[in-house]
């Protein structure tokens, strides 16, 4: 390894962990799993129509399978 390749590998592992934190950050279905359990309180509690519960659960559902998906390609197993 020479002094002068030195900092470009430096940087390099400074990009690939900002991308590595990237990906967690669009795997992590938890935040929209807990936004889904406050929609289904809300409703609950009546401060949300069944319109706009249905449209908003909708789109939570397809963020969170597009997201399992996500991780089981890149785990190397069949999406369902």
């Amino acid at each position: 390894m020479s002094f002068v390749t030195l900092p470009f590998r430096g940087l390099l592992r400074v990009f690939e962990e900002i991308a590595n934190r990237a990906q967690e950050e669009l795997d992590d279905e938890r935040p929209a799993m807990a936004e889904l359990t406050e929609l289904y309180r809300k409703l609950e509690a009546g401060s949300l129509t069944e319109v706009e519960f249905g449209l908003r659960e909708a789109e939570l559902v397809r963020q969170i399978t597009a997201i399992e998906e996500r991780k089981e390609r890149r785990h190397g197993r069949r999406a369902r």
